[in-house]
């Protein structure tokens, strides 16, 4: 559902299942706004450590409300080369990224993502 403050999205990760969460306006209205006009959003997955798992979207825009601490389950943008990044742990990065929401359920599904797994996101109607 598309409401005013928060976008419910779908995060699927192909061959091996999906999760749910939510861009919340609030955290990066720009960011957020410029990455619903571009969904749906697609790309190889990889990995940094075992902090994040994330993807190149190809979407480009710059730092907003930008932050270098992040906690389990959060979603952020890292302007630098476009990804968007799902969190699967407590993390600080060196590079500041925009947040931009929440995974809600399927958490356990983006810690299973190999490198070069496909993973999309679209929004929830």
């Amino acid at each position: 559902m598309i409401s005013y403050s928060k976008v419910n999205i779908r995060i699927e990760v192909l061959r091996k299942g999906v999760a749910e969460g939510t861009f919340f306006k609030h955290l990066a209205p720009i960011t957020v706004n410029h990455l619903i006009r571009s969904m749906p959003l697609e790309g190889r997955a990889n990995k940094f450590e075992d902090s994040f798992i994330y993807f190149i979207s190809g979407v480009v825009i710059g730092l907003e409300k930008a932050r270098t601490s992040f906690k389990r389950g959060e979603i952020a943008f890292l302007p630098l080369n476009g990804s968007i990044c799902f969190f699967l742990k407590d993390t600080s990065v060196l590079k500041a990224m925009n947040p931009l929401g929440r995974i809600n359920s399927g958490i356990e599904i983006l810690e299973k993502v190999g490198p070069g797994d496909v993973i999309s996101i679209r929004i929830i109607e």
